[in-house]
């Protein structure tokens, strides 16, 4: 079995959300110390903005079975 397994070698709509998910927590450590924000609070943010893309991920555009 292949690597690739006869898929296109772009980036899947859901790989996105698995990259968006820990980026979205180094914008806020970024954002935390370039902004002197608290950590915890960056974090906070960090967290909200993740669930979002998790929500989006899976209630408002779900996977669809193949």
């Amino acid at each position: 079995m292949s690597a690739d397994s006869g898929r296109g070698s772009g980036l899947t709509r859901y790989d996105l959300v698995l990259l968006c998910i820990p980026v979205t927590f180094l914008v806020a450590a970024v954002a935390s110390l370039v902004l002197e924000v608290p950590a915890h609070t960056a974090t906070a943010a960090g967290g909200l903005a993740s669930a979002f893309v998790l929500a989006d991920a899976l209630f408002r555009n779900p996977p669809l079975g193949t």
